[in-house]
């Protein structure tokens, strides 16, 4: 089968039976997310922490249902399936990296800069995995990220410059927010690899660790809690709000309100709550409807599929923020986002030509050995 039999595979599996409910998840919950996010860093520009405690405290609670059973005494956790030392090590390297991603966006690092810049980790994926795993990538594997990497320094370049030029911000700042973007990708390829070995050893427990490195990290927390308690005060201090303006102000969600009958539009419109919890609140749940579509679309679609789908929403997301929040994305910016889509997609090529050889390989051998 060749590439652009691989593609069409793709993009017809992309509207197989499962997948509008899939789709639905991935792109209403990690768009709406992105929305949500921008406006609390907008508003409250310093509460990254309380961010990331709520996303880990939905996801944790969540996840118990999944993670507990009767015993003699009541309910307890299940025993892991994989090491709790393994699962340790992957909640102090996860909550590090949630933290400095979040905590960067209060350091004059626009949203659409965001997205970019975290979609440039296959450089240093590609660099731990040879140097660690002893992994060989193709030519065209290597191309891919050579492109995804010149795109990101050039975006990169081309905000610092407008960074410089407007009055909301420093230099400073701005560098401080790239240092921690660059020690979350650099921890975040470390993380995937160990990950990566973790699941070949003991099976795709995704759940138990989707669960884990959560739950895990909540104890975290307390080292912030004097700044928690300061951010949970700013929130407080945020104009209350109908939950209906709330609804019709986000993406995707706002296209549905409109079809809400005309009592429940009503209902909605006189519970009034903090517009900052709101979007909180919001975040939170949203974040947890993107990490269950994109868990859920790994055990249905190939990886191929699922790379297509998870750079159209890095894609629209990014046109959301800059349409909606009236972000800069000048020439070099454009430039540079075309640079890392057009990168993601040599790269995920070239890995699905990989993986045919090894596979047309292993049936080679097979068969030989019979």
């Amino acid at each position: 089968m060749d590439n652009s039999s691989g593609f069409t595979g793709a993009l017809l599996q992309m509207i197989a039976s499962d997948m509008p409910m899939i789709l639905s998840l991935i792109f209403g919950g990690c768009c709406s997310n992105v929305f949500a996010l921008e406006v609390l860093v907008t508003d409250a520009p310093r509460s990254g922490q309380l961010i990331t405690f709520g996303q880990f405290l939905f996801v944790a609670i969540e996840g118990l249902r999944h993670q507990l059973t009767w015993g003699t005494y009541g309910p307890r956790l299940k025993k892991t399936v994989v090491p709790l030392t393994h699962w340790l090590f992957l909640v102090t390297l996860f909550f590090i990296v949630s933290l400095l991603n979040n905590i960067a966006l209060g350091y004059n690092i626009s949203v659409p800069l965001h997205i970019i810049f975290r979609s440039g980790g296959l450089i240093v994926n590609m660099i731990l995995g040879t140097l660690i795993l002893g992994k060989r990538y193709s030519v065209g594997q290597i191309t891919g990220v050579i492109f995804v990497t010149a795109g990101v320094i050039w975006a990169t370049l081309d905000n610092a410059s407008s960074s410089a030029e407007s009055k909301t911000g420093n230099t400073t700042e701005f560098i401080t927010g790239i240092a921690l973007l660059v020690i979350a990708m650099v921890l975040s390829a470390g993380m995937g690899l160990f990950q990566e070995v973790t699941y070949k050893k003991y099976g795709k427990q995704w759940r138990e660790g989707l669960f884990y490195t959560h739950f895990l990290a909540l104890p975290f927390f307390l080292i912030f809690s004097k700044d928690l308690l300061g951010q949970v005060q700013e929130y407080n201090k945020s104009p209350l709000m109908p939950l209906s303006v709330i609804l019709e102000e986000v993406p995707v969600l706002g296209s549905i309100a409109t079809y809400t009958p005309d009592i429940i539009k009503t209902a909605l419109h006189t519970i009034e709550i903090r517009k900052l919890w709101a979007y909180l609140i919001l975040n939170m749940v949203t974040q947890y409807a993107c990490i269950a579509g994109v868990n859920r679309m790994t055990s249905v679609a190939t990886s191929l599929t699922l790379n297509l789908v998870l750079n159209l929403r890095k894609f629209t997301s990014l046109i959301i923020s800059i349409i909606y929040f009236d972000n800069h994305f000048g020439f070099g910016a454009q430039m540079g986002t075309a640079m890392v889509v057009l990168g993601t997609l040599i790269y995920t090529r070239a890995g699905l030509k990989s993986s045919q050889k090894a596979n047309n390989t292993n049936v080679s051998a097979s068969v030989k050995a019979k």
